[in-house]
């Protein structure tokens, strides 16, 4: 037990510093906006607080968009180039040109679909500041500091007060069911100033000169990886939008508040995920041993935790309901037991997708498995909400994720077994 347990300790302690710092932007981008929901439902009610929940996908949307797959490919990318001030400067370069490119094509789109979703017609306003929120979203330069392995303490201080300034500032300004729109406001100014000063700081510091060739080079390098974004986005948060025909805004309200709230729980496993990730990629080849025993003792302590997680929020679902929404809600309660059997399920996905597949070079396999996903969800989407209504909208992430499930567990086994049963390398400690 000793020896497990120094081993333990010679894996992860050299990573702790970055694992709290991520987990303080993990806590700033899915907990803090969490603590709003109590306060925004009883002071909007069902049918407004359903709309900013609505909207709330649409800025989702548009960062996942802006994300490209920079995340993990220009992460990939950077740890590979630590230390080489010239190759950051230009792989920087790229990236800030592409967001550029990313960043007009999103305002075009959003325009296209202004006639076509639910509610945004009547609301061009909210659905504006959505995507201004949705476009701040996307400027999170988080990649850079996670992929050379440097400040992300200053990243984690910027990201929990800017958020923490948005939900000060809720209170103060979200007063009445009217005032919905304020928070998106609220969201984008805090957030998008907070990331553009991080963003200008990087490209002053490393002299940065945005080009449109850099910027199409940065996309066409990393869109394999987001065709992965994109049929996450489509399976995930299309499918949710497609919901919205289906669904009044109240339920959706509901729907979408049970799905922070899981998916809340799960962000407890994601600095796990975002630290190890830059470390596998650099170990894989010279210490595969030592990568092999990350990626094991990741997996199962991060079943293990879920599935406690799991059993902790199916039976304080009615507490956590009255707590985060208020009595008005109750009917939100057996939505969240739903959907509390997906936080293993995605928290088990993460490690084998991204730590494992996209680690290893066997993002294909992924992206394969994420598009068979993709096609079936929104066809599910329509079939569970007409049918079954909104708990037919909750077994809907249940399902996919399962499949994907399966799907990655296949593609490891058959494509990088090595990667969890790679043997002792000599001299590794």
């Amino acid at each position: 037990m000793t020896r497990c347990s120094g081993r333990l300790r010679g894996l992860f302690r050299p990573h702790l510093a970055t694992f709290v710092s991520f987990g303080a932007i993990q806590t700033a981008q899915l907990l803090l906006p969490l603590l709003a929901l109590p306060w925004l439902a009883r002071v909007l009610g069902p049918d407004a607080f359903g709309l900013l929940m609505y909207m709330s996908l649409v800025s989702v949307i548009i960062g996942l968009v802006m994300d490209w797959g920079f995340t993990l490919g220009a992460v990939r990318e950077a740890a590979a180039c630590r230390g080489r001030e010239g190759a950051l400067s230009a792989l920087l370069g790229q990236v800030l040109s592409a967001k550029i490119l990313l960043s007009s094509g999103c305002l075009l789109g959003s325009l296209a679909l202004l006639p076509l979703l639910p509610h945004a017609a009547a609301h061009p306003g909210a659905y504006a500041l959505a995507v201004m929120a949705g476009l701040a979203r996307g400027l999170n330069p988080t990649w850079f500091f996670q992929g050379i392995g440097r400040a992300m303490r200053r990243m984690a201080c910027w990201d929990v007060c800017s958020s923490a300034l948005v939900l000060l500032l809720a209170f103060a300004c979200v007063r009445a069911a009217d005032d919905w729109p304020r928070y998106l406001l609220l969201t984008a100014c805090c957030k998008g100033f907070a990331y553009l000063w991080l963003t200008a700081r990087l490209a002053g510091r490393y002299r940065v000169l945005p080009t449109l060739g850099g910027g199409w080079r940065a996309l066409a390098r990393t869109r394999m990886l987001f065709a992965g974004t994109l049929a996450s986005l489509v399976y995930n948060n299309g499918a949710q939008l497609l919901l919205g025909f289906f669904l009044p805004p109240a339920q959706m309200g509901m729907l979408v508040a049970a799905d922070k709230i899981v998916r809340a729980v799960v962000s407890v496993s994601n600095p796990v995920t975002q630290t190890l990730f830059p470390e596998i990629c650099a170990l894989r080849g010279a210490q595969p041993g030592r990568a092999a025993s990350m990626l094991r003792w990741s997996l199962g302590g991060t079943a293990a935790v879920m599935l406690c997680a799991t059993a902790a929020v199916w039976f304080a679902a009615p507490w956590l309901i009255r707590l985060a929404l208020g009595a008005a809600y109750a009917e939100a309660t057996p939505i969240l037991r739903i959907m509390a059997f997906l936080a293993p399920v995605l928290a088990c996905n993460m490690v084998l997708g991204t730590q494992t597949l996209v680690a290893f070079g066997k993002e294909r396999a992924l992206i394969a498995t994420q598009a068979v996903m993709c096609v079936l969800s929104l066809p599910m989407a329509a079939i569970l909400a007409y049918v079954w209504g909104v708990e037919g909208g909750a077994c809907l992430s249940l399902l996919v994720e399962s499949g994907i499930f399966g799907g990655l567990s296949w593609s490891v086994l058959r494509f990088c077994p090595i990667a969890f049963f790679a043997p002792a390398t000599k001299g590794a400690r």
